[in-house]
């Protein structure tokens, strides 16, 4: 599914460990039964999503926004289904 020019560097990325940003994971949790949901999704998709929160730390508002939004969503037990077809990679 990856274009063979990106492969390779992809897939050594893909095999580092992802840290979990210490604060995302303590609002994720500060709800049960948004953890529990949380816990439950695939390694990629919280991976994918809990990157695309992190990335906007420069922008105080993009990250509440996006901070909050995960957790809607996950307490609704709910992927959130991303632009341009990332979807497929969850």
């Amino acid at each position: 599914m990856l274009h063979p020019e990106i492969y390779e560097k992809v897939t050594n990325i893909l095999s580092e460990e992802f840290v979990y940003p210490s604060d995302i994971i303590t609002a994720l949790q500060a709800d049960k039964e948004t953890w529990q949901n949380f816990q439950r999704f695939s390694e990629a998709y919280k991976r994918i999503r809990v990157a695309y929160v992190h990335d906007s730390r420069s922008r105080p508002d993009f990250f509440a926004k996006r901070l909050a939004n995960l957790l809607k969503m996950t307490k609704q037990n709910r992927k959130i289904i991303g632009h341009g077809g990332v979807d497929k990679y969850y």
